[in-house]
């Protein structure tokens, strides 16, 4: 299931479609395109309207899903001028076109339940428990998978596998299911409604975030989307994101 956002209406389907569409977006002054994870989306709409604000005529325009589905359209020849990705799996099944990412960012996934929930640790998600995750084939289905395992107390089996962490969180928000294992920053998203209960290794837990810029955009010397690159590892950017429950790679 995809989850897309924009600050501008970006159609990706457009350009799968288009027999002679570029593989990249092509050079524009004032216009950068950002395929990232839907588990960034809030913090960086934040930064897109941040960064429009302070460069009046610039257009940051996001498409965000899961890491696996935004590196298939990449592959495919989706136009896009920087690739933030949950995993580097993702990052490096589109190297061809993303040369030279950078470690960005960590994040991990808990076990988020409803605030005033009867699950009080992770082996309460066994007698009863209506609970999902992520897909095994995506960023957060992997550590949620990796996590698990670690812990060793889960006996139960998750109703849904979702295709992305945006679509996992959504549905505990609606009251779907009495849990869910997703990301911590989407708890932190949701002070008021959620809880998070992490797993005992945070370290099975976690998932590395990968940031590029694609090949294409250096080429041809796009200033804007360099300058939009820079930004997203800046000291504003760096101190949203940290705030936003994440951690910054070393």
């Amino acid at each position: 299931m995809k989850f897309t956002h924009s600050i501008t209406s970006l159609v990706v389907a457009s350009a799968l479609l288009s027999p002679t569409s570029p593989s990249f977006a092509q050079n524009d002054s004032h216009t950068v395109t950002v395929f990232a994870a839907s588990s960034l989306t809030r913090v960086f709409t934040t930064l897109g309207s941040n960064f429009q604000a302070a460069h009046p005529g610039v257009t940051v325009r996001f498409s965000f899903a899961s890491s696996t589905t935004l590196a298939t359209q990449i592959k495919a020849g989706a136009p896009a001028d920087i690739f933030a990705s949950a995993d580097a799996t993702s990052m490096s099944s589109v190297s061809a076109q993303v040369p030279h990412p950078v470690d960005y960012l960590v994040n991990q996934v808990v076990v988020a339940v409803p605030k005033g929930s009867r699950i009080k640790k992770i082996s309460d998600l066994n007698g009863g428990a209506t609970w999902l995750q992520c897909a095994h084939s995506v960023p957060c289905g992997i550590a949620a998978d990796s996590a698990l395992k670690s812990e060793g107390s889960v006996t139960s089996s998750p109703v849904s596998l979702e295709g992305s962490d945006a679509s996992a969180a959504a549905k505990l928000l609606s009251g779907s299911v009495d849990a869910a294992i997703v990301y911590k920053t989407d708890v932190i998203a949701n002070l008021g409604k959620l809880t998070a209960i992490p797993f005992a290794s945070a370290v099975a837990a976690s998932t590395q975030y990968q940031l590029g810029i694609s090949g294409q955009s250096v080429k041809s010397k796009s200033h804007w989307a360099q300058t939009f690159f820079r930004y997203l590892k800046g000291h504003d950017a760096e101190k949203l994101l940290v705030a936003s429950g994440f951690t910054l790679s070393q």
